[in-house]
């Protein structure tokens, strides 16, 4: 399919109508041939992008290395650091203490080649291997290993203490490592879409663990020592075909080349693993197979699953549903959650992965309605259904507050028990998904509503009663706001549930909070359960969700 994509490319590049272009072209192939994200065909890999593969699914050596290059080694400091790599490293090193002098160059020649022995794994998913007798202790992070494993590796990029580099070669590899027809994807190891795919699921689901405690250990050490042990992960229930959107790129076109009329390739799919270059791919398996190719300013692509109704099945409980493949981002997208439908533009952000939003859900929904005057079990399985009967309804949280509550998918699915749900969010586009999904599952306007307004100032217009309100926060990568932190401290929900796609961001809010109570002199919050959900099976990607109760 991507064959013709790039045929198109030269010709379409001036035109508006692009993505009407690519539905027309893609839409009428068989489903063999497209609109399958998995199953799209165009120009072979180059040989310069061959993957790792080989070195990554067994113990063999991938194409020998050109001539030796050299590269110019620039001044370190420690802006260098990557700070969630370096909790990690310090992990893996025993102490923090460092004693090279970042005035000389760094114990390794560009591109030298090393044999490493792999220590741990970084909250990357990249392997960890310690080098004790060269640079006091420095470390070499190397990705597609496993813990334990004797590795060729080649250094590309240094950093403050630690150089990463590529994988050459597995020379003597764990028993535990997945190889050949177990591995999804052809291009693992090449393309940097997917961290874990050598690794079986089970382990995947220690790792992901791992790294939502090491959070916690890290970013609230202060409270690490009360903290409830963290819940094991709650798998995906599919760990392929699973993600809903996925964004492919190309690069631009040399605009001299163009002018001169020179054939250039153009390699369309995913960025290279430790480049900064586009590796040209014909599938990716973790995407659902119904997908299609849209084109934004040359660079990036929207593939995205809607589920829209059949016509004239409107009445039908439950409806009729059809897949499509949609491209243009201002284009409407239908999603079933259980029972719930949400619509939302295509360019819009919503959870990806589907098939694990009910457990998701129904998790929320049962830690919402724990019970405030006794500690109880949160160790229990997740519900498997957004619509589970077995939640017991908390009658004394009567109010919820759906913080950064985007086109409502809490507050739509969470609001029975409810006397009342305010769902707050800054976007105006935003609110107006939420409204319309309201209306779109019939209901009630007068007990549940979505407000415009900046996350900072929620509170500000809330009249509910503290002692009676649960409040769910879903905030971004970088998490919350000193500011909404003060508002919440001032405020005090009786309730929290903390869902975050960054689970370091989430740690350190949880400290910064409950710093925040012991300056005022408050009792806080106990934490109730803290449990990762895995929304990007493959990936190094972990959700977490995390329940407090006000003391």
């Amino acid at each position: 399919m991507l064959r013709q994509f790039q045929r198109l490319i030269p010709s379409l590049q001036r035109s508006t109508k692009f993505h009407l272009h690519l539905r027309r072209t893609f839409m009428s192939e068989p489903i063999a041939a497209a609109p399958a994200a998995s199953n799209i065909t165009h120009a072979e890999p180059s040989n310069d992008s061959a993957p790792v593969a080989a070195a990554v699914t067994a113990a063999t050596t991938v194409a020998a290395p050109g001539p030796k290059r050299t590269k110019k080694v620039k001044k370190l400091t420690k802006k260098d650091i990557d700070e969630v790599l370096m909790h990690d490293i310090v992990d893996l090193r025993g102490h923090n203490q460092w004693d090279w002098d970042p005035k000389t160059p760094p114990p390794f020649q560009n591109f030298e080649e090393l044999e490493v022995t792999i220590g741990s794994l970084a909250q990357s998913g990249e392997g960890l291997a310690l080098l004790p007798d060269r640079g006091d202790g420095w470390v070499v992070v190397v990705p597609f290993v496993v813990p334990g494993e004797r590795v060729k590796a080649r250094v590309y990029r240094h950093n403050w203490g630690y150089s990463h580099a590529d994988l050459v070669e597995v020379i003597q590899s764990a028993q535990n490592r997945l190889s050949g027809s177990d591995i999804l994807c052809k291009y693992f190891g090449t393309c940097a879409g997917c961290q874990l795919q050598h690794i079986s699921y089970p382990d995947q689901m220690k790792f992901k663990r791992q790294v939502v405690e090491n959070a916690f250990k890290n970013y609230a050490s202060k409270y690490f020592a009360i903290l409830p042990p963290v819940d094991p992960v709650s798998e995906s229930p599919i760990q392929s075909q699973y993600r809903t959107k996925i964004t492919p790129h190309f690069e631009a076109q040399n605009p001299k080349h163009q002018s001169a009329g020179i054939v250039q390739p153009v390699n369309i799919g995913f960025l290279q693993a430790g480049k900064r270059r586009i590796l040209d791919i014909e599938e990716c398996p973790i995407a659902t197979p119904s997908n299609i190719a849209s084109y934004k300013k040359g660079a990036t692509m929207l593939l995205r699953e809607s589920n829209p109704i059949v016509p004239g099945t409107e009445d039908n409980n439950p409806p009729s549903t059809t897949k499509i493949c949609v491209t243009d981002h201002k284009e409407s997208i239908t999603e079933w959650v259980g029972k719930f439908r949400f619509d939302y533009p295509a360019g819009s952000f919503f959870q990806n992965n589907n098939a694990i939003l009910p457990s998701l859900i129904g998790y929320v929904k049962q830690q919402l309605h724990l019970p405030l005057t006794s500690s109880s079990s949160t160790s229990a399985p997740a519900p498997s259904e957004a619509t589970s009967t077995s939640t017991t309804l908390n009658h004394e949280i009567n109010y919820l507050v759906d913080a950064y509550c985007g086109s409502g998918l809490f507050g739509i699915t969470c609001h029975e028990g409810f006397k009342k749900v305010l769902g707050v969010e800054i976007s105006a586009a935003s609110i107006s998904c939420a409204t319309n999904n309201l209306v779109l599952n019939k209901l009630s306007t007068e007990t549940t509503a979505f407000h415009l307004d900046d996350a900072d100032k929620i509170f500000a217009h809330i009249d509910f009663p503290s002692n009676e309100t649960a409040l769910i926060i879903d905030p971004p990568r970088k998490g919350c706001s000193g500011e909404f932190l003060d508002q919440m401290v001032a405020f005090l929900p009786a309730r929290v549930v903390y869902v975050s796609c960054n689970v370091q961001t989430q740690a350190r809010d949880l400290e910064g909070l409950l710093d925040r109570c012991r300056a005022k002199g408050l009792p806080g919050y106990k934490v109730e359960a803290i449990r990762g959900f895995d929304l990007f099976p493959q990936t190094r990607h972990v959700e977490g969700v995390m329940t407090l109760t006000r003391l």
